[in-house]
């Protein structure tokens, strides 16, 4: 009889230690899946840096793209990594405008179906918070000498209107916006911290990006993110 109340007491002891070290146990950090074209890719590394210790930061080797193309690899880039949040941004591929036929690369209400389509499949299949970033600016006349052999054009109008359909769904759908717009000073500034090609950004424009990325994700981390 002894040695059975014995062996039951070893055995609550046991049970009892690895409950406490399993409740110890510390929760890993919040995954953030950041998705996006070569504006994404530029500044993902800081972003990585801002968050490291508060966040796990995937950023998809290939360049995003349009929004077509980000839905069909959506399951790929996203739903497979079972993400937290996800930041996600698509336009300046969308609005590529052909100079001899007029029509953009993705036409404006299939645009805005596609974002539509993102972010319910993510929600949907993952759960993540979702947070959608606008597109960058342009340099009309930089973007224009540097295409010249190209059969489409990159203009700000054409940003602009993107933007502000983009903005209508993220409205409608209560998606959280990013306003990467905000993180660069007025035009004339933003085109000194800008390449030559009017599209992409140098090591400053990058690293302002990544910080205002990096600030607008903390915002959205989830407190308790449970284990996986």
């Amino acid at each position: 009889m002894r040695l059975m109340i014995a062996f039951a007491s070893a055995m609550l002891a046991v049970t009892s230690g690895l409950a406490a070290e399993k409740a110890a146990a510390p929760k890993p950090p919040p995954k953030v899946v950041l998705v996006g074209d070569s504006i994404r890719m530029s500044y993902a590394p800081i972003v990585k840096t801002e968050l490291a210790g508060k966040a796990i930061i995937v950023s998809p080797a290939p360049n995003g793209g349009d929004s077509r193309n980000v839905l069909k690899h959506l399951d790929e880039w996203v739903i497979r990594e079972k993400p937290d949040v996800v930041h996600f941004n698509c336009g300046i591929h969308d609005t590529k405008q052909s100079k001899s036929t007029g029509t953009f690369q993705v036409p404006p209400a299939q645009y805005q179906a596609n974002l539509r389509k993102i972010v319910t499949r993510i929600r949907k299949e993952t759960g993540a918070v979702v947070l959608f970033a606008t597109s960058t600016p342009i340099v009309d006349d930089r973007a224009a000498k540097a295409r010249t052999q190209e059969d489409y054009k990159l203009t700000q109008a054409s940003i602009d209107q993107y933007n502000t359909l983009a903005l209508q769904v993220m409205n409608d759908l209560k998606v959280p916006v990013d306003d990467l717009r905000a993180a660069l000073p007025d035009a004339q500034a933003t085109a000194k911290i800008m390449t030559p090609d009017g599209v992409h950004f140098i090591a400053e424009g990058q690293d302002r990006l990544g910080k205002q990325v990096a600030a607008f994700v903390t915002q959205h981390l989830p407190s308790d993110t449970p284990p996986r």
